[in-house]
């Protein structure tokens, strides 16, 4: 009997650590594919998995002060046309904050 426990175990671990293997590969890709990835999933991901601490490893970065802001476009709100950030900044300084005003 311990002998089938052992291999159970040993099983459920196998399939733990690739199924956090998977996540941890999904957070490093591009948001599009994590999201194709997270939507298969059932929500006792977020119960099962060190979920939070994975996500701020994955997406912490390697911003420095005084590095430039990536280079981004955005539609204005009434979509007429779209806003580069590098056509702004080649004019004057700009910065950017980021909210909520709700």
């Amino acid at each position: 009997m311990t002998k089938y426990l052992l291999r159970a175990a040993i099983v459920l671990a196998i399939f733990y650590v690739s199924f956090v293997g998977l996540i941890w590969w999904a957070m490093h890709q591009p948001p599009e594919t994590f999201g194709r990835v997270m939507k298969h999933l059932p929500d006792a991901v977020f119960l099962v998995a060190p979920f939070e601490t994975m996500w701020t490893h994955a997406r912490a970065g390697h911003l420095q002060t005084g590095d430039l802001a990536p280079d981004f476009s955005l539609d204005k709100l009434d979509k007429s046309a779209t806003v580069q950030l590098s056509s702004l900044t080649a004019k004057q300084p700009v910065v950017l904050v980021f909210g909520s005003y709700t």
